[in-house]
C-alpha cells in the first residue's frame, strides 16, 4: 500500500500537488474482489499505517482511510446484492456495467463527498493534501474526482492479476498458458507479432520524443486503436493487464507534455483515458459474448435438438480430418413399433443410452451420430470394419435398456462402406447405407456397400421413381380395373373379382410392383377409395344401359381399414350412383394387426350392416384363422393359394382345405379356392365341398368393361 502511493504519478500545476491517478484506490478495489470481507481489516490496517508513515497524524491518516475505503466497501456490498455470491468472480469478463457503475463510479463520488464533510468538520494541517478536503467546485474537484475513477477504472487490473497470481501459483500458470496460445497459436501468430511491433515501436517513439505536442497527442489515441485491435484476437486477461501498464507509462513518462502546466489539459488527458478504458471493456465484452454466441450457435449446428448428440452436420466436419473413414449405418428394428406405444420419450432416451454405449467402444477420431429415422451414423476407422460392426451389435445385443420398468428389445442390423469426399456425397451415402442396412435385416445383419453404391442407388432410383408414377396415376384417375371370374362349382353362376393396374402413357404396370409402395407410403385408402368409385361408375353405366348388374368382389387393403370414417365414404360412393350394395363383396386380407385394431373391426361391421357382403381373402396364411371366423360375421371365405397348388399331390392340403369347408357349412358360409388351374385340382375341390373356383382354368383376368 505505501509501496502503491509512492509509484501513482503526480504534478505540480499553479504550486498544487495533483495526482494523475492514485493507485491505492485501484489496489483496494483489487483486494476487495481477491479476498472479499476478509480484506476489510488488512486494509483497513495497511491504508492507515501508509497514510501513518507519510503525513504522522492520527486524525489526517483516519481520515484519508475512511474516506478511501468506506465508500469502496459500502459499493462493494451493493455490487453483491445486485449480483450474488459471485460478483467477485469473472472480472472483465462479464456485468461490467454493473461494476462500472458502483465500483467505478459510485465509490469514488462517495469517497470525494466524505472527504468534503470530513474537510468541513476537522482542520486539516496539511497543505499538500487540503486541496482534496476543499468544498470549492472547480477544476480541481473535478480532477480529484476523475484520478479517483481513472485509478478504479484503470488500474485495478494492474494490481488484481499479480496479486491473484501470488495468491494462487496455479492461476500464474493459467494466465501464462491462455497469454502464450493466444499469441502463438498459428491462426494469431502474424498478427501477435505485428501487434508487439507496434506497440514497441510507439513506445521507443514515446520514449525518444517525450516533448514533442504532435506525438503525445496523437499517441494515445493510437494505442487505443492498437489495443482495441489486439483485445478481440488476444487473451482477455493479457490485453486488460497491458492496458493497464501502458496507460501507467504514459501517464508518468509524458506529464509535460500531457499537462502541459495547465489543468485543463490534465482534466481532459485523464477523461480521456478513461473513456478509452471504458470502451475498451465495452469492446471486449461485446466481442467475448459475440464469440460465445458463435460457439453456442455452432455447438447447437452440430447437435440434434432432441438426442442432445451429434448430428450430420458434426460428421460432415469431422471427415475433413479423418483419412481413411468408414461410414456405417446401424438400423434399430422395432424402435418405431417400441415408439408408437411409448412416445417419442422413449426413442431420445433409447437413441441416447445407445449413442453413449457405442462411443465408449470407439476410437478418438472415431464417432457415432444423430440421424433422422430408425438408425444412427458411425464413423470408423482402420481394417477389419465388419468384425467391429458385428462385436458392437452383439455388444447391444447383450445389454439392457429399461423403459418405465419394461426392458426393449432391438433388432440390430447394419451396413458399412468407405467414404471418399472425391466420389460420395454423404447425404446421398447415408441414405444408400440406411436402404442397405434395412435390407441386412433378413440377410444376415450385416451388408457391405460397394465402392460406387450404383446398385443401391438404381435400386432406391427405381422406387422413387415407380412412386412418382403411383402418386400421378392416383392424381389423375389411371387406374385400369380387370375382372377375374369366379364360377360355382355346383352351377354356371359367377361373379368377378376387380383387380387394379396403373397406366403409366401406354404402359400397364402390375400389382407386385406398387402394391408395396403402395402400403409402405400409405397410399392404400386413396387407391382402395379410386378402386371403388371406378367399379361403380362402371356398375351404374352397366345400370343405365339396362344390363344386368354383375357381383363384384372389390379388395380392402388391411390399412384402408384403418382409417377412420372410411365405410361412411364408400357407402356414399354408392349412394351417389345410386346403387344397391348386395352387388359388392369387399374382400379382406387377414392380418394380426388388422383384427386387433377397433377402428378396423368397427369399418368391417359398418360396411356389412349397410348390406355389403364380406370375405376373409387368403385364408388359412395369417393367425388365429378360426378365432377371426368365429368373431366376424363374414360371409364368404377364400382359401389360400398354397393350398391348392399341389392338391393333388400333398394329402395335408386336401386335409386343411376339408376342415375349412366342414367349418364354413357350420356357420354357412361360402367357401371360395383360387390358383385352380388343372381339371384334377377342380375335381378335388368340388369334393372336398369347395363352392366357388377362381383360377386361370376358369378364366383369366380380362377388362371389366368385357363383362357379358
Amino acid at each position: 500500500m505505501p509501496l502503491s502511493r509512492l509509484l501513482s504519478p503526480t504534478e505540480v500545476i499553479s504550486d498544487n500537488l495533483v495526482y494523475v491517478c492514485y493507485l491505492p484506490y485501484g489496489l483496494s478495489i483489487a483486494a476487495l474482489y481477491l479476498f472479499g470481507r476478509t480484506a476489510i481489516l488488512p486494509l483497513y490496517t495497511a491504508l492507515f499505517l501508509a497514510y501513518w508513515l507519510a503525513f504522522n497524524s492520527f486524525q489526517l491518516s483516519l481520515g484519508l482511510t475512511l474516506t478511501i475505503l468506506t465508500p469502496i466497501l459500502f459499493c462493494g456490498w451493493l455490487t453483491r446484492k445486485k449480483l450474488g455470491w459471485r460478483w467477485r468472480y469473472n472480472l472483465g469478463n462479464s456485468d461490467i456495467g454493473i461494476r462500472l457503475l458502483f465500483m467505478d463510479m459510485l465509490a469514488p463520488l462517495l469517497t470525494r463527498v466524505l472527504t468534503v464533510i470530513w474537510g468541513r468538520g476537522y482542520a486539516i494541517p496539511e497543505d499538500t493534501v487540503a486541496g482534496y478536503f476543499s468544498s470549492n467546485i472547480d477544476l480541481y474537484s473535478i480532477l480529484n474526482l476523475q484520478i479517483l475513477i481513472a485509478s478504479a477504472v484503470i488500474f485495478t487490473p494492474l494490481f488484481y492479476f499479480p496479486l491473484r497470481m501470488l495468491a494462487n501459483p496455479r492461476y500464474a500458470k493459467t494466465f501464462y498458458i491462455s497469454s502464450k496460445s493466444s499469441l502463438t497459436n498459428e491462426k494469431n501468430r502474424l498478427s501477435a507479432i505485428v501487434w508487439c511491433a507496434m506497440l514497441a515501436s510507439f513506445f521507443l517513439i514515446f520514449l525518444l520524443f517525450p516533448h514533442l505536442a504532435i506525438i503525445s497527442s496523437y499517441l494515445v489515441p493510437l494505442i487505443f486503436i492498437l489495443f482495441a485491435w489486439g483485445i478481440m484476437r488476444f487473451s482477455l486477461r493479457l490485453m486488460t493487464f497491458l492496458w493497464a501498464c501502458s496507460c501507467y507509462l504514459l501517464m508518468y513518462f509524458n506529464l509535460e507534455v500531457l499537462s502541459i502546466n495547465s489543468i485543463y489539459s490534465l482534466t481532459f488527458a485523464s477523461s480521456t483515458f478513461i473513456a478509452f478504458t471504458i470502451s475498451l471493456l465495452y469492446i471486449a465484452s461485446a466481442y467475448r459474448k459475440s464469440q460465445w454466441m458463435q460457439q453456442a450457435f455452432y455447438r447447437l449446428a452440430l447437435t440434434d435438438p432432441m438426442v442432445q448428440r451429434a448430428n450430420l452436420r458434426a460428421l460432415s466436419r469431422e471427415l475433413k480430418s479423418v483419412e481413411s473413414p468408414t461410414l456405417c449405418y446401424l438400423y434399430l428394428d422395432n424402435l418405431k413399433f417400441f415408439g408408437r406405444h411409448y412416445g417419442i420419450q422413449m426413442r431420445v432416451y433409447c437413441k441416447r443410452r445407445i449413442i453413449d454405449e457405442i462411443k465408449a467402444s470407439l476410437g478418438e477420431r472415431e464417432g457415432v451420430y444423430q440421424i433422422a429415422g430408425d438408425g444412427l451414423i458411425i464413423l470408423l476407422e482402420g481394417d477389419d470394419i465388419a468384425q467391429r460392426l458385428r462385436q458392437l451389435m452383439a455388444q447391444l445385443s447383450q445389454s439392457e435398456i429399461r423403459w418405465q420398468g419394461n426392458i426393449i428389445d432391438f433388432n440390430y442390423a447394419s451396413s458399412f462402406g468407405s467414404f471418399t469426399p472425391a466420389h460420395n456425397d454423404l447425404y446421398r451415402m447415408c441414405g444408400q447405407l440406411c436402404y442397405l442396412a434395412e435390407q441386412a435385416l433378413h440377410q444376415g445383419g450385416l451388408l457391405f456397400l460397394d465402392d460406387t453404391g450404383k446398385t443401391i442407388a438404381d435400386q432406391v432410383s427405381a422406387q422413387v421413381e415407380m412412386l412418382k408414377k403411383i402418386k400421378q396415376a392416383i392424381a389423375k384417375e389411371s387406374l385400369v380395373l380387370f375382372a377375374q371370374p369366379i364360377v360355382s362349382a355346383q352351377s354356371e353362376h359367377r361373379y368377378y373379382e376387380v383387380l387394379c393396374r396403373l397406366r403409366d402413357d401406354q404402359t400397364i404396370i402390375m400389382p407386385s410392383q406398387f402394391m408395396p409402395l403402395v402400403t409402405e407410403c400409405h397410399l392404400s385408402a386413396r387407391l382402395d377409395q379410386l378402386v371403388v368409385k371406378k367399379a361403380a361408375i362402371f356398375l351404374r353405366q352397366r345400370q343405365q344401359q339396362g344390363k344386368p348388374l354383375p357381383q363384384l368382389a372389390i379388395n380392402l387393403l388391411p390399412a384402408t381399414l384403418t382409417e377412420r370414417g372410411i365405410s361412411e365414404t364408400l357407402c356414399e360412393i354408392f349412394k351417389k350412383y345410386h346403387l344397391p350394395h348386395e352387388n359388392v363383396l369387399f374382400e379382406v386380407t387377414e392380418e394380426q394387426y388388422l383384427f386387433n385394431q377397433p377402428t378396423a373391426i368397427n369399418n368391417i361391421c359398418q360396411l356389412r350392416n349397410a348390406g355389403f357382403r364380406i370375405a376373409i381373402d387368403d385364408f388359412g396364411t395369417g393367425f388365429a384363422n378360426y378365432e377371426q371366423v368365429k368373431r366376424l360375421n363374414v360371409d364368404v371365405i377364400k382359401i389360400d393359394g398354397m393350398f391348392i397348388k399341389d392338391l393333388e399331390n400333398d394329402r395335408l392340403n386336401q386335409l386343411i382345405v376339408k376342415s375349412i369347408c366342414e367349418i364354413a357349412r357350420e356357420k354357412k358360409l361360402c367357401v371360395v379356392a383360387e390358383y385352380v388351374e388343372t381339371p384334377e385340382q377342380q375335381r378335388l375341390l368340388t369334393l372336398l365341398g369347395v363352392d366357388y373356383l377362381q383360377g386361370y382354368l376358369l378364366g383369366q383376368p380380362g377388362p371389366l368393361e368385357n363383362i357379358a
